[in-house]
């Protein structure tokens, strides 16, 4: 009795579980080479079964002859697929669908904020060559792309509230910060005071040209040939940005192409059906799908951060509420704004954590308050300090 008591107790604290996902994933048929098209696919699905196990991937698995090989990416909290089996496939509009069952242990531990949703804005994408949309006079595509993400995060209730898409262009450089530009990271703070976000995704499209055959001596005697279905790229560079320190997280690139079925006079918007049903529209909607799915596994498990907004004698006013899965009860650490400027003139975001812990008493949609659990723990609590999930 004794021994079944110690296992039983093993298997309550074991972290890992292990089970069996069911996911659909899809890829554009580019070349007609349907091979290289069903593999991509299948890294699609096992990506977004590994994130229904709680995995945080940043990039996929390689596969070959339909098994696992390489690891090419990396997983934040542990993950593993044991097995997978390809259920269905179907070709249609030049892309392959498959659907897969993948058995997986995952390892849910270690993820403190996995039950609170984070306030994400984003700003409207760059495009740095807008002649790219001549062919189709898709001026517009940069606006379209932001809005179609923002909608589809806006879909995640349980891991995003989505504040503000600010519908123009800054006139900024998104890489500027990397370069120590302490103007952008103040920018991007007032940014995030303003949407109410914590995180702020800017983008730029890179690439959206059409990608013309090699032609040999036709090409020379008809410069600016038209060829029937031309491949068109589409090339996106994101930044995300913790919009509480102004720091650039992480600035992945998505790459990818698809067949330009319009006619080379045609007028097409970006933002009608008739665009996002097409086979670029489709592969576009493939990629926005992805970062989706690969933000929820970056910034799932991040422990929420919260502004104090207001001070009221020991009642602390805080921008989390109700939408992001706060409740009575959860405890907060206060962590003091500390900025400081080095002798080169940058400035370097910095925190000095406060003693005492703080409790949340009271939730309302969009905001909360809560007190500290010692009148000692509440000395030069200021607005704008910052307050972390404990």
């Amino acid at each position: 009795m004794k021994r079944w008591i110690i296992l039983l107790l093993c298997m309550i604290a074991l972290p890992l579980q292990a089970a069996w996902y069911k996911t659909t994933g899809s890829a554009a048929i580019v070349n007609n080479d349907e091979e290289y098209a069903r593999q991509q696919a299948i890294q699609d699905a096992l990506r977004q079964a590994m994130l229904k196990a709680g995995a945080s991937v940043s990039s996929i698995q390689r596969l070959s002859n339909g098994a696992l090989t390489r690891d090419d990416f990396q997983i934040r909290a542990n993950s593993e697929v044991r097995q997978y089996q390809l259920l269905e496939e179907e070709i249609r509009d030049e892309r392959i669908f498959v659907k897969v069952r993948a058995y997986i242990v995952a390892d849910r531990s270690g993820c403190a904020g996995g039950l609170y949703a984070k306030d994400i804005s984003l700003i409207r994408f760059n495009w740095q060559h807008k002649d790219d949309g001549r062919y189709g006079q898709i001026y517009q595509l940069d606006r379209a792309v932001t809005r179609a993400l923002f909608d589809r995060l806006g879909q995640q209730r349980q891991v995003f509230v989505t504040r503000s898409w600010l519908d123009n262009n800054l006139g900024v450089d998104p890489g500027k910060l990397q370069q120590g530009d302490s103007s952008f990271a103040r920018q991007i703070q007032n940014l995030a005071v303003q949407t109410d976000s914590q995180y702020l995704i800017f983008g730029s499209i890179v690439d959206a040209s059409i990608q013309k055959p090699e032609q040999g001596i036709i090409d020379n005697v008809f410069p600016g040939a038209w060829f029937k279905d031309p491949l068109r790229r589409f090339t996106l560079q994101l930044y995300i940005y913790d919009g509480l320190t102004g720091q650039l997280l992480e600035q992945p690139f998505y790459q990818t192409q698809a067949h330009w079925t319009f006619d080379r006079e045609a007028v097409v918007d970006p933002m009608s059906q008739d665009f996002w049903q097409s086979s670029y529209g489709m592969e576009i909607t493939a990629t926005m799908n992805r970062i989706t799915e690969e933000l929820k596994g970056r910034l799932q498990c991040e422990r929420p951060t919260a502004r104090i907004i207001q001070v009221e004698g020991l009642d602390y006013h805080i921008n989390l509420g109700k939408s992001n899965g706060l409740k009575v009860g959860d405890r907060f650490r206060i962590l003091h704004k500390a900025d400081f400027t080095d002798t080169y003139g940058q400035e370097h975001p910095l925190r000095n954590e406060a003693a005492g812990i703080m409790e949340v008493k009271k939730v309302y949609p969009e905001n909360a308050v809560m007190r500290p659990l010692s009148q000692y723990a509440a000395g030069n609590i200021q607005v704008n300090d910052l307050a972390e999930l404990e």
